[in-house]
């Protein structure tokens, strides 16, 4: 239970738990394994993304966006709407894009380690 308090006064414009906190009811097993599952799919996303970046290829990086775009929210970086909007609803890869991939990387690679640390994972 008192890991559920430390977890509910972080308080940080990078991320939050209080989704987490929400959907767990309590169980701090459980919100360690949602937490775990989202983060190891933020990480996948950024190792994807490197070949996808390299091969400019615009309908995968839309795929796997989209796919990746609850983690992110459901860790409280709804903050990143504008990134997944502009992947979403871009016809090429131009600079707007390669800046909302480069934000969605180097958000999750920063934050990543933090929210484990948080964690305790």
């Amino acid at each position: 239970m008192e890991k559920l308090r430390q977890l509910e006064n972080v308080t940080t414009p990078a991320y939050s738990f209080q989704y987490l906190l929400l959907v767990s009811a309590g169980d701090y097993t459980f919100l360690q394994e949602i937490a775990a599952m989202y983060l190891d799919a933020m990480m996948n996303y950024v190792d994807n993304c490197r070949q996808i970046a390299a091969d400019k290829d615009l309908a995968s990086l839309k795929q796997q966006t989209h796919k990746i775009a609850t983690s992110f929210n459901s860790l409280g970086m709804e903050y990143l709407q504008p990134c997944f909007d502009q992947i979403k609803h871009t016809s090429v890869w131009d600079h707007a894009t390669h800046n909302s991939l480069t934000m969605l990387v180097t958000t999750a690679e920063d934050n990543v380690p933090l929210l484990k640390k948080d964690l305790d994972l």
